[in-house]
């Protein structure tokens, strides 16, 4: 008779088989594809959009004249301890910038199994997908994104199911889908990628804003926006921009997404005046150290910053695990939280 845990094993590899995943040993995995889960990299397969290798260029016109206009400015958000011009340089392929880099681990966050790991994803985001964007939303891996393909399931990558998850984790507490209107401000927007799919999931977005610290990523956003069609609702204000629009900005969402647990607290400190200016009725964070809230100073010491979102009139009203079935979040491997908060005053 076959031994129990053998027949288990069997069991499993079949089951996973039919998915078209293949469980092996770490050891067995070859050197190219053990560097390439460490490192910064992009996924090839997909040609760049014609023209856009010619645009997405360090020496493009409209990224010098930002990163000059950036360099200017003397504000506490404009002076990095993690995003500094060295990082972006070893971690950024502008041409390719939805591969694994600053923007988004796509490899390097889930490590050995990566195949294995997002069809857990995916699985899961079917069971919380409440407004059904798996089957609206899609995945045409341009810009060097690395995808997922499983047998009888569309193309999936980590920017897709972030958003998926993010959306539907907003919507089950803000009721977003219901409301006639409402405007967003998505500070550290990065490449533009939720608003890109809020704007496709929530066409009831009155206006979005994109602003962030760093003029790579105000180039990028204007150009991804403007690429996937979202011009006409939204409106990337670089750093000095923001600074003179800020006081009259009428915000209902204010977004940080794995951005400020990237920041001193002196350029958070700065970020909450200017909402303290705005006054948004909600707050949307995911740090970076589960529901830990840490700035990250340039001297590799960390400061916790809980108390300067409560000085600010914000009162935390749900705290969850981005996977909130405790097996998912032990198997991927990542523990990351939702933090949503409530202006009370």
């Amino acid at each position: 008779m076959t031994p129990a845990p053998n027949r288990l094993k069997r069991l499993v590899r079949r089951a996973f088989a039919k998915a078209g995943l293949r469980i092996s040993r770490i050891d067995q995995q070859s050197e190219a594809e053990t560097a390439r889960l460490k490192a910064a990299s992009f996924n090839a397969e997909h040609p760049l959009p014609e023209g856009t290798a010619d645009y997405l260029r360090h020496d493009n016109p409209r990224l010098m004249a930002l990163r000059e206009r950036y360099n200017a400015l003397t504000v506490d958000a404009a002076v990095h301890s993690l995003w500094n011009p060295q990082r972006m340089d070893r971690q950024l392929e502008l041409s390719h910038f939805r591969g694994d880099n600053v923007y988004v681990w796509q490899l390097r966050n889930v490590r050995e199994q990566a195949r294995l790991k997002y069809y857990l994803f995916m699985t899961y985001a079917q069971g919380i997908d409440d407004l059904g964007l798996l089957g609206s939303l899609t995945e045409d891996g341009l810009f060097g994104c690395w995808t997922f393909d499983y047998p009888n399931h569309p193309t999936i990558s980590r920017d897709l199911l972030d958003s998926v998850n993010e959306i539907n984790f907003l919507n089950r507490h803000l009721n977003l889908k219901q409301r006639d209107s409402f405007r967003v401000l998505d500070i550290g927007a990065g490449y533009g990628r939720l608003p890109h799919r809020m704007l496709q999931a929530l066409p009831n977005i009155d206006h979005y804003y994109c602003t962030d610290a760093v003029a790579e990523s105000t180039f990028l956003s204007e150009f991804y926006l403007k690429f996937r069609g979202c011009a006409d609702k939204t409106t990337v204000l670089p750093l000095d921009e923001f600074i003179t629009a800020a006081p009259d900005l009428d915000i209902d969402l204010a977004i940080n997404i794995h951005s400020f647990s990237e920041m001193s607290i002196a350029a958070i400190n700065w970020w909450f005046a200017r909402l303290a200016e705005m006054r948004p009725k909600h707050l949307f964070i995911i740090p970076n150290d589960q529901d830990r809230l840490l700035s990250a100073e340039s001297d590799g010491s960390r400061v916790e910053f809980s108390d300067r979102i409560a000085a600010s009139g914000y009162k935390l009203i749900a705290n969850e695990p981005i996977y909130r079935d405790p097996c998912i979040q032990e198997l991927i491997g990542v523990d990351d939280h939702f933090l949503l908060y409530k202006r009370v005053d």
